[in-house]
């Protein structure tokens, strides 16, 4: 801006704060902060785009804190925004205390919480098994002129499905259709990640008709949950139904699904769908191709010793040896 003689301004400096944070170098944000006080008198707008990146794309509860601390050393007391943010760091890490504790305090101060609030709530309610509670804050939105959306059901059915208790979570969505709110890709990846596998390729139909996908990140969830559970045969499944969502396999998918049966000891699967990838005109990972390799001679070690040990059994070379010590 310097450069072409632009002067810095509110706006811009707070969109460069902004896109630190969002890229995760939120430290070097606050740095940029301080060290720009003299043009720009820091205040609580500025706190809060920190603060937001600690609170919701680190979820860092130690460095939230600090900041917390930080606006009470500049004599900046925090907004409606403020609260909203540390809430749902509280929330997301299941610290049910902190957040209902903030919340008390929001409103003591005259500060009305948005739905963003509830959402959190609503979350870490659920995520405690304090299901009823949060049941009895959803019926306190339409007190405070508020109205649940999608966001505030997921909340609810993703830390039910987690725990789960797929029932309760079927029952929430139903009272979410009820409500003229659409499932939406969230809810779906939810379920996908707490059902077995013949429910998976239900969900996967229902997300089909609903318009909402499968897309990749589906399949990259999908497939990780397999792998972690030791079920390459099912994951192998699941990577040829991809062809009937017309989801074509990209780098990330064909990795994950290399990774995944080798951690699994499927080798030549994984040998054979990296060759796959390559011959489709990706660019091969030499760490990959390293550990396939080494994976490669590991299997022909031990098929040796292993047929060295058939023929002892069968009176060759173990048994030789013991016609030479005679």
């Amino acid at each position: 801006m310097d450069k072409f003689k632009h002067t810095p301004y509110d706006e811009a400096f707070q969109g460069l704060l902004c896109a630190l944070c969002r890229h995760g170098h939120i430290e070097k944000a606050e740095e940029f902060m301080l060290a720009s006080k003299k043009l720009f008198p820091v205040d609580v707008e500025g706190f809060n785009v920190i603060l937001n990146g600690w609170c919701n794309i680190w979820t860092d509860v130690t460095e939230a804190k600090r900041i917390w601390r930080e606006m009470g050393n500049y004599c900046i007391t925090p907004n409606k925004d403020s609260y909203s943010h540390m809430i749902s760091c509280f929330s997301k890490v299941g610290n049910l205390f902190d957040s209902l504790r903030l919340y008390d305090e929001m409103k003591k101060r005259g500060l009305a919480p948005g739905i963003e609030v509830y959402n959190s709530l609503v979350y870490v309610l659920t995520r405690e098994d304090c299901f009823d509670e949060a049941m009895k804050l959803m019926k306190k939105l339409n007190e405070e002129g508020l109205k649940p959306d999608s966001v505030t059901y997921n909340s609810m059915i993703r830390p039910l499905c987690e725990a789960g208790k797929l029932d309760v979570a079927r029952n929430v969505l139903a009272t979410m259709i009820s409500e003229n709110l659409s499932p939406t890709v969230d809810t779906f990846h939810a379920f996908l990640e707490a059902v077995n596998f013949e429910k998976t390729l239900e969900v996967l139909g229902q997300m089909k008709i609903s318009d909402l996908g499968p897309t990749e990140e589906t399949f990259l969830l999908i497939l990780g949950k397999l792998f972690k559970g030791k079920q390459p045969e099912n994951a192998l499944k699941i990577w040829a139904e991809m062809d009937r969502f017309e989801i074509v396999a990209n780098p990330a998918l064909y990795l994950a699904t290399i990774q995944g049966l080798l951690s699994c000891g499927w080798l030549e699967k994984a040998r054979e769908i990296y060759s796959e990838m390559k011959s489709k005109g990706f660019v091969g990972n030499p760490m990959l191709q390293k550990l396939l390799e080494e994976q490669k001679v590991k299997g022909v070690r031990k098929s040796k010793r292993m047929n060295l040990q058939k023929v002892g059994s069968q009176g060759g070379y173990k048994g030789q040896r013991s016609i030479d010590r005679k």
